[in-house]
């Protein structure tokens, strides 16, 4: 869904200069930035809920960050740092208990960026109560681990889903598509990984180093591997 320039800066309150600023800082992609023609002439539209999320987020985190470290955090290349037992036990958002479970499902001890933000969304999941068992936990892993090595960006968007069955599933599927799921399939809840992985960069930049531009920068070119088909079950 596509939401027009004027529609944007009446929505979000800010101004044209801005807009046009945080493009030229590369807060905003440049691609985001859609010329359709209209019965004025020509206009310019945007991913809705992609800008949407991004003015928020640079809303948020601009009085705390400098626009350069902003364009970096915002990246949706993937950190290269990897993350041990011990480096998972620093995130809080993972509850101890739960990290041999994962090491255990994952069937190794170290880490890429994704599989942490996975594990950080499974385990949110289970903080909130949305998803119970260790059972259910162990097999969704199995089922993103099969699929977390080939994702090489961070725009993509993990979904709980839970069949009439009362079993869980999951999804993982680029935030722009308009994925349409089976009705005998629950959609329980939906993590961005762009937000959670911002979330951790700045979050934990002591803890883990991260310099805001510790990003994967060669590797531009997205691999295509998840379009919406469920990915893990149990």
């Amino acid at each position: 869904m596509l939401i027009s320039k004027k529609d944007l800066l009446r929505e979000t309150g800010i101004s044209y200069g801005q807009l046009y600023r945080w493009k030229r800082e590369g807060l905003i992609p440049e691609e985001w930035f859609i010329k359709q023609p209209s019965f004025t002439g020509q206009e310019t539209f945007f991913p809705k809920t992609k800008i949407l999320n991004r003015i928020r987020a640079i809303n948020e985190l601009k009085d705390k960050y400098s626009l350069e470290e902003l364009a970096r955090v915002l990246s949706p290349e993937v950190s290269v740092k990897s993350f041990t037992p011990e480096d998972l036990s620093v995130i809080d958002e993972i509850p101890q208990a739960m990290i041999p479970n994962f090491v255990k499902c994952f069937k190794k001890e170290n880490f890429s960026f994704i599989e942490t933000l996975i594990i950080v969304a499974l385990s949110q999941w289970v903080n909130e109560k949305k998803l119970f068992g260790i059972a259910a936990l162990e097999r969704l892993c199995a089922g993103a681990r099969s699929i977390a090595s080939d994702i090489k960006q961070t725009d993509r968007s993990l979904t709980l889903l839970e069949s009439s069955g009362g079993e869980y599933f999951t999804a993982l599927y680029p935030d722009s598509s308009d994925v349409r799921f089976d009705s005998n399939l629950k959609v329980i809840d939906t993590i961005r990984l762009s937000e959670l992985s911002s979330m951790i960069k700045i979050k934990y930049r002591g803890s883990f180093g991260f310099r805001l531009d510790d990003e994967n920068a060669d590797d531009k070119t997205e691999k295509a591997v998840v379009t919406g088909e469920v990915i893990g079950e149990i």
